[in-house]
């Protein structure tokens, strides 16, 4: 049996809320201000209706759930500026990957269906494809077809194209993380990275920033050097964010999904020890950001401050929601 079986199985949940209590979570920051969309609370209904009408809310107990999360505010707080059309498209994707995440790769990955979540991947694989063909699947896949379709209509084909290849790189991620949770094994540090990185769901989430806020990043920029690296900085900086607030509650379930917690099982350290590295590293990045930021500024391009501007306004907007909600204070 593995360290992780071990203590999925075997530790008692008393000792497990006795040493998250005992966890000390470092305040984290980010130099912007976050600013909320005034449609948010018609975004929020909007999103719960959509979902309503999808089955995707299967219950009053799945609507009491999403309205106390308010994860239809999400992408108020990280878009709070555009066309209130677009941005509630990109507030829907946002939730389905949400429920996707819940109810599909968590949920089949924890339980070693791992075919299952191969089918229902593929599934996704194909109406990211083709979302004009015909879906007889279930609520989620019919929900993920109706996101493409809209999509399509109100973005550009290389945007369209960017969130295709954005949602294969989440295939990939939740494909790796399922295959390391049915052995029972935490990955190598390196290799969660990765996993973390390809599952945040944020590549093709900034491309909603732009198609919400009416502006298209060229090819030829996309793939300049500082502006990946800025990207990819962007999408570190949310993810470990996610992973520094989240690990008392995953030490409470028992389930290392968090890099504080793959440090401490590979490097020998304290989760406290892993947690406090890893705000550590969330400083570090945003320090990094803010500089490149700056200095992709200075160029003078307006497409460029445009999507600085959008990065900044998701990873202060994360924050600004995470506080809204006490996410995984109230361990949601």
């Amino acid at each position: 049996m593995t360290w992780w079986q071990d203590q999925r199985l075997a530790a008692s949940p008393p000792t497990e809320a006795t040493e998250a209590d005992r966890l000390v979570v470092p305040r984290i920051s980010f130099p912007v201000p976050a600013r909320l969309h005034p449609a948010a609370d018609e975004l929020e209904e909007r999103t719960l209706a959509w979902l309503r009408d999808f089955d995707i809310i299967r219950s009053d107990a799945d609507e009491a759930y999403l309205r106390h999360s308010t994860l239809g505010r999400t992408y108020a707080w990280m878009i709070p500026e555009g066309e209130t059309e677009r941005v509630l498209v990109a507030t829907q994707f946002c939730i389905w990957a949400t429920v996707q995440d819940d109810r599909y790769t968590e949920e089949l990955g924890l339980g070693r269906k791992t075919t299952a979540l191969a089918s229902h991947l593929l599934a996704c694989e194909r109406i990211a494809e083709n979302p004009h063909a015909p879906v007889s699947g279930p609520p989620i896949e019919l929900a993920y077809r109706d996101l493409f379709a809209r999509i399509e209509q109100i973005a550009t084909p290389q945007q369209v194209l960017r969130i295709r290849k954005g949602m294969l790189h989440y295939c990939v991620g939740a494909a790796a993380d399922a295959a390391y949770a049915a052995a029972g094994m935490v990955p190598p540090v390196a290799e969660y990275r990765r996993i973390r990185h390809l599952i945040a769901h944020l590549h093709h989430h900034f491309v909603l920033t732009e198609v919400a806020q009416g502006f298209e990043m060229p090819p030829d920029l996309l793939l300049d050097q500082q502006i990946r690296d800025l990207t990819d900085l962007a999408i570190q900086t949310i993810g470990l964010t996610n992973d520094v607030l989240g690990c008392p509650r995953d030490v409470r379930r028992r389930h290392i999904a968090n890099l504080p917690m793959v440090l401490a099982h590979h490097d020998g350290c304290s989760v406290q020890e892993g947690i406090d590295l890893t705000a550590a590293e969330v400083a570090r990045h945003t320090e990094s950001f803010v500089l490149l930021s700056t200095n992709l500024r200075q160029r003078g391009i307006p497409v460029i401050d445009q999507y600085v501007r959008g990065l900044e306004e998701q990873i202060a907007g994360h924050l600004a929601w995470l506080h809204e909600t006490g996410r995984y204070e109230i361990g949601l």
